[in-house]
């Protein structure tokens, strides 16, 4: 069996930092995999959604010709037009005039199947290759695939793809599917395989299919160190050093590593992208990692909580992301109701007479420590802590929204806690404690992004107990990095910054409006002031 890479970063890879390579880095990092001999190198997107010229999104082929290395070219190059996602309508396309990219890879749903074929014709008229990519090949039936093959034999694409779009696929699934298209197809039709790590399989799976026995040619995708949405792609350096050693020495895994130095390393440090347990529950359910992305996003959930929600999914939604179903699901998992009127006059005696303050567990709580303690002394406030415990401060009560802080806070709450908890009713009872529940719903807010935030639910129950005066610190805000803002490490969790910095906007409007109807004051430093 021949078998041919074709590295994707600029396409696939773009998914992580919105394409936003920078025109220099997109020219150096196809002059490099020139040099390091790939066989196909994808530049990016062709779409009608192109944001600017340092993206790896293009409009035309005139826009990626001037990107491609100048003079001698051995590797072949492609983009992708994806249908329902920023496509662009081939009739647009220029006529191939061997200057610029020579193929187009297209992918489709299975209900856009005769419509991927048709804009197939007219790709293939205006004298381009053309990649045909089915989204999911997973949910295709033995019979289903049958067909399609039938139909490929029809078109004469140059390339037929099992794509395993959620990463779900074990190494039987891929080979069964392989003998089925490779028994079926013309065999001068290449196929390709197109794999994500959300089992970490993408490796192992190449390589099953690099020692069937065939006359067919086989396209394996890549991506270098990986980079990809999710849980990522098959790393590119991996693949080559394992054809250079197993099969055949045809490229410089060195120069494959030096875009890895160059480019992919700084982006590394900035975005998130490979293998979690998250993304692992995604591809094990067979659903879009998407819904695994959104729920890790909200940073409420254990991974207990984010399968049984993955598990509602219905089936007919696994496949295409769906963000109003999945923000339902997670509605309906969190909504708890109950009577929490006791709760609340308990809570309405506590701070009755006394000025509240609450800790958040910013880096200002170390940094203000002394004129946090001088405040305390000073006004005798009833001191409430949001999701965090701490020795240091004299905390008359923990507040706690979060099921992942909870996991953390509830082994070390017992009897002998002399400070009360206050839980909110999507928490079920953790530890030895003794609680105070209040309506989880209740305490929520319209905006969805920052809903169910939990210094603001703290507040919004603080004003349903009667509170009037309340001082707030250690809420500095988000910072993006490495212990982010965080007094402790042991409180950090991953984060999505863009996702982040958004929602310390909309919270920020959130304090605006209670401070309308309670007295709130920063005693340290904060974006919500």
């Amino acid at each position: 069996m021949s078998i041919q890479i074709l590295d994707c970063t600029l396409r696939d890879g773009g998914y992580i930092n919105n394409w936003k390579f920078g025109r220099k880095t997109i020219q150096s990092i196809l002059d490099k995999l020139e040099h390091a001999n790939i066989d196909i190198i994808e530049c990016g997107f062709l779409t009608g959604m192109v944001q600017d010229r340092e993206c790896s999104l293009f409009q035309n082929t005139a826009e990626i010709e001037a990107v491609l290395p100048k003079g001698r070219r051995n590797s072949m190059y492609v983009a992708m037009i994806a249908i329902g996602e920023k496509e662009l309508h081939p009739a647009k396309l220029s006529p191939y005039d061997g200057n610029s990219m020579e193929g187009i890879r297209l992918t489709f749903h299975k209900e856009e199947i005769e419509q991927a074929i048709q804009w197939a014709g007219i790709i293939m008229d205006k004298g381009y290759k053309v990649f045909m990519q089915p989204v999911g090949t997973v949910f295709y039936s033995d019979m289903e695939l049958l067909s399609l093959v039938e139909k490929m034999n029809v078109l004469h694409p140059y390339a037929f793809y099992i794509v395993d779009t959620l990463g779900s696929m074990y190494r039987n699934e891929v080979s069964h599917r392989f003998y089925i298209i490779d028994e079926n197809m013309l065999p001068e039709i290449r196929l390709g395989f197109h794999g994500h790590n959300n089992l970490q399989l993408a490796f192992s799976n190449a390589q099953v299919l690099g020692k069937i026995q065939s006359k067919r040619t086989l396209i394996l995708d890549s991506s270098v160190y990986g980079m990809g949405r999710g849980a990522g792609n098959l790393p590119t350096e991996l693949i080559t050093q394992y054809i250079n050693k197993n099969i055949d020495s045809k490229y410089d895994v060195a120069m494959i590593m030096d875009v890895y130095d160059e480019y992919i390393s700084p982006i590394r440090k900035e975005y998130e992208w490979g293998y979690t347990m998250p993304y692992h529950i995604a591809a094990s359910n067979v659903c879009h990692p998407n819904y695994a992305t959104y729920l890790i996003n909200k940073q409420t959930l254990t991974m207990k909580d984010i399968e049984k929600i993955i598990q509602s999914i219905p089936e007919n939604d696994k496949v295409i992301f769906d963000k109003k179903r999945i923000k339902q699901l997670y509605s309906q998992y969190q909504s708890k109701k109950i009577d929490d009127s006791a709760a609340v006059g308990e809570i309405s005696q506590m701070i009755r007479g006394r000025k509240v303050l609450l800790l958040a567990p910013g880096m200002s709580l170390l940094s203000d420590y002394e004129k946090i303690l001088k405040f305390i002394e000073a006004e005798r406030p009833c001191v409430i802590s949001v999701n965090f415990m701490d020795s240091r401060y004299p905390i008359d009560a923990y507040f706690v929204s979060n099921h992942k802080r909870m996991d953390i806070m509830g082994q070390d709450i017992g009897p002998e806690e002399q400070t009360r908890t206050i839980l909110t009713s999507n928490i079920s009872e953790r530890g030895s404690g003794e609680y105070m529940y209040v309506d989880y719903d209740r305490y929520t807010n319209s905006d969805e992004m920052v809903s169910d935030n939990a210094g603001l639910m703290l507040l919004k129950l603080l004003k349903q107990c009667g509170a009037d005066d309340v001082t707030l610190a250690g809420f500095d805000g988000f910072r993006h990095g490495r212990g982010g803002n965080y007094y402790s490490k042991d409180l950090i969790f991953e984060v999505n910054e863009a996702e982040a910095v958004e929602k310390q906007e909309r919270i920020r409007q959130q304090v605006k409006e209670l401070a309308e109807t309670m007295r709130i004051t920063f005693l340290t430093s904060s974006v919500y002031e």
